[in-house]
């Protein structure tokens, strides 16, 4: 049932997710491709080990999709539905620009926006309950300031971008900027396949492991720990089949991450990735953010 009012948070409404895929889980971490910052890249081991025993479920916990008049968003809400818990929060929200608008522009702009919502809200009612916010302002500045209102563990995004054109300016934001992971979807929505977790033995990769352990034991998914060992930047201690266990499915493969995620895209139903926080000059040439750029199934970056 929508509730509606012109206030702060104008429009709730609620449904449920029920989801028995089965998908295979790989991991990758974020490495960059240019010059690296030493102290960017260190971690220490008692960091890493945290990362590798704690439990990440809170990265479900509220998530947050940033909605337009693009099927990309669809997607990115779709596919965040179909992966978080049912007791989770999901709050689809899209903001108006005004900027340059006059009184008519701005109101067909808002009920465009009015309409995208009740498009997104109604590819996902069975699958998720869903709360529904509309904001005005900056796109970039607004989405930011509702991860905050919200406390946000996951922000969800469509990509806009084409092709080599790289990743579009709203999820190119999100990977450089948002406090809370990001997932990031394309204008595909892949039914059944794996979901790619990658490794190379970082405290980002660690991370990005427990929340693919969590995922498929709450699913009930099969994981797999791939490892991209090709590259300026090769994986780091921590990463061989004997620190992670007889009990992780374990594949090497000679290619770099960028190369082998791609690939691993094509048949897959989410890639998880781990990050590190660079500065942005470094997170512009990063794993994560050229992943999120040629994958052909959602990514997700962990932090």
């Amino acid at each position: 049932m929508l509730r509606c009012a012109e206030t702060a948070r104008p429009w709730s409404r609620w449904c449920r997710l029920v989801d028995n895929h089965c998908i295979r889980v790989w991991a990758f971490a974020d490495a960059t491709t240019g010059a690296s910052l030493e102290d960017s890249r260190k971690e220490t081991t008692s960091d890493m080990n945290n990362a590798q025993t704690s439990s990440l479920t809170h990265v479900w916990d509220r998530v947050v999709c940033g909605v337009d008049r693009t099927t990309s968003s669809v997607h990115a809400a779709r596919a965040a539905a179909r992966l978080m818990p049912a007791a989770a929060s999901l709050t689809l929200c899209t903001v108006v620009d005004p900027e340059g608008a006059s009184a008519v522009t701005s109101e067909v702009r808002t009920r465009e926006a009015k309409g995208a919502l009740d498009r997104a809200q109604a590819e996902i009612q069975r699958v998720h309950d869903t709360e529904v916010h509309l904001r005005e302002g900056p796109p970039i500045s607004r989405l930011l300031e509702e991860l905050q209102a919200e406390r946000a563990t996951l922000i969800a995004v469509g990509n806009h971008g084409h092709g080599e054109a790289g990743l579009g300016s709203v999820a190119r934001a999100m990977l450089h900027d948002a406090p809370c992971s990001v997932l990031i979807a394309h204008s595909v929505d892949p039914d059944g396949g794996e979901v790619v977790v990658g490794f190379d033995g970082s405290g980002g990769a660690r991370r990005a492991l427990a929340v693919g352990r969590e995922l498929s034991e709450r699913l009930s998914l099969t994981l797999r720990v791939l490892v991209g060992t090709a590259g300026p930047h090769p994986p780091g201690p921590g990463w061989s089949r004997a620190e992670l266990g007889p009990d992780i499915d374990f594949t090497e493969d000679p290619r770099t991450a960028v190369q082998a995620l791609t690939d691993a895209s094509s048949a897959a139903r989410l890639v998880i990735l781990g990050s590190r926080h660079l500065p942005a000059a470094l997170a512009l040439s990063s794993v994560s953010e050229q992943a999120a750029q040629g994958a052909r199934c959602p990514v997700l970056v962990v932090r």
